[in-house]
């Protein structure tokens, strides 16, 4: 038997004559309605032919849809939209919400295993018997058995071997075909760009504004007098866009919490993955002042600096010629803030297992962890949040061409993101004078010698050397000494970072 439960939360699914859909496609040249959408999966009578109608489908959406004898859940090459599934004895559940009241937590994570990561890696979930569908899947189900398609891989396939000239031509105009999807879906409506001091946002609001749309607004949070406060005043000033200042004071962050964020966090957690706390603050500031109207549409600037190249590895001194081994490490060192044995232990399945042979299928295996791994279990997550406050989403940067088109860029031209960033400055930034000083800081210059040091050694160092505080980033270093209040900690620790410390409470929320 199959259980379906769509709960209704914060956005609309809508029910087809033989399932659910939620979200919006671009597909043969426009963007389907749900009628539409129901007329292509009536024609894909197979499996294989619904896999090759996802591989076409460009936006953001989950599915639910039955051929026959046949059910499937699927979601979007950037996992936008969550979708959990659970097998029991004669019965599979499918839904798109998870609560601790639907389930058992997992003996392992009431030791806060949790609260050392943003997100739980593979298809497991913190309940017991529950999965959860990664980046570009399809789950089908036959006969009360489970099979997973991985329609998209985020593996990079043959590079292409045109010349740098002519690729940045074909992407200069892919953007601005990008532009052009995004103003035809909007149709009129307000577009507003969280504006920070990078490339990705910026690039989004210099081509909207370049293409005159009618309803343009952004908004920046943080600290005032900070590099990136200023370089996204000044971008807004001289593209003469409506911008929004949101500092994050003591004041403004008291509200983490309260009742109003312990709902935020259940909706946006799912049981999967921490609730990012980044835009949160700013939007309920913005909603309560009536600048941030329900109808708008938000359009976050993630993740064309992770295609750009931005994880692109450094050639270093390698320790351990095994480069599967040095891959696992690099991701444990990254993603695991304190890699225990035990830990180590519990995260090993859940990490490339194939054997790599050369630079090339590092990069592949390392870059197609991350995007279904953090990216998008976490950063991409970040969607919540608009949907809690009443407005629509957009991932300008998560275009299927878009995806693709990098996914061919040799990785030469990626190497600290230089394709990317010599387009928007040629075609865009400097033509319009949005090019600062202070944007060589987002370039990577050079890597500390202790980065090139085995995994075990950092450890080792890290015992005897005295720790140091994380960085501020927008003020939100703030929240650490707030939450370990409500936490009720003994004793202070402002050496832990602000993700742990709200997986710490996420942490302690769910298990009440």
């Amino acid at each position: 038997m199959i259980n379906i439960q769509i709960k209704q939360q914060k956005r609309v699914w809508y029910a087809l004559s033989k399932g659910w859909w939620t979200g919006r496609v671009h597909y043969q040249g426009k963007w389907l309605s749900p009628e539409e959408v129901e007329q292509s999966l009536l024609k894909a009578v197979s499996t294989e032919a619904l896999v090759s109608l996802l591989q076409q489908w460009n936006g953001s959406f989950a599915l639910l849809w039955t051929i026959e004898d046949r059910t499937y859940a699927a979601t979007d090459i950037a996992r936008s939209i969550p979708l959990f599934w659970s097998v029991q004895v004669k019965k599979i559940t499918l839904t798109n919400h998870l609560a601790p009241s639907d389930g058992t937590l997992l003996q392992i994570h009431y030791d806060k295993t949790f609260a050392q990561t943003e997100f739980i890696p593979g298809h497991t979930t913190l309940l017991q018997g529950w999965q959860q569908l990664q980046a570009g899947e399809l789950l089908e189900i036959h006969q009360n058995r489970c099979y997973l398609h991985n329609y998209f891989p985020h593996r990079r396939p043959t590079p292409l071997t045109a010349s740098p000239v002519v690729l940045k031509q074909q992407f200069a105009q892919l953007l601005e075909q990008q532009i052009d999807r995004l103003i035809s879906f909007a149709a009129g409506r307000t577009i507003v760009i969280p504006l920070s001091g990078g490339y990705d946002s910026r690039i989004l609001l210099t081509i909207l504004q370049q293409q005159q749309y009618p309803a343009l607004k952004a908004f920046t949070y943080g600290q005032e007098g900070t590099w990136e406060v200023e370089i996204a005043r000044s971008v807004a000033r001289r593209l003469g866009v409506e911008w929004q200042f949101v500092p994050y004071t003591k004041e403004l962050l008291q509200t983490f919490g309260d009742q109003t964020w312990q709902d935020f966090a259940a909706f946006a957690g799912n049981l999967c993955s921490i609730p990012q706390e980044q835009d949160y603050f700013a939007l309920r500031f913005l909603k309560e002042m009536g600048w941030l109207e329900e109808d708008s549409i938000i359009c976050p600037g993630y993740c064309g600096d992770f295609q750009a190249g931005s994880y692109l590895p450094e050639k270093t001194f390698l320790f351990n010629p095994d480069n599967l081994k040095t891959l696992q490490d690099f991701l444990f060192q990254r993603f695991l803030r304190y890699p225990s044995p035990a830990l180590r232990q519990l995260w090993q399945p859940y990490l490339p297992q194939a054997a790599i042979d050369n630079e090339h299928d590092y990069v592949s295996e390392l870059e197609h962890w991350v995007l279904r791994e953090y990216v998008s279990k976490f950063i991409v997550n970040g969607v919540r949040a608009y949907e809690w406050f009443e407005c629509s989403w957009y991932l300008p940067l998560w275009d299927l061409d878009f995806i693709r088109f990098w996914q061919q860029v040799p990785n030469t031209l990626r190497k600290d993101m230089q394709m990317y960033r010599e387009v928007l400055e040629d075609n865009w930034f400097r033509p319009q004078e949005l090019l600062f000083p202070e944007d060589q800081k987002t370039k990577p210059l050079f890597k500390p010698l202790a980065s090139y040091l085995p995994l075990n050694l950092k450890r080792q160092l890290k015992k005897v050397l005295p720790a140091k505080p994380p960085t501020n980033i927008n003020g939100l270093h703030q929240l650490v000494p707030l939450i370990q209040e409500q936490l009720a900690w003994p004793t202070p620790d402002l050496t832990k970072s602000v993700n742990e410390m709200i997986g710490h409470w996420y942490h302690e929320q769910i298990t009440k």
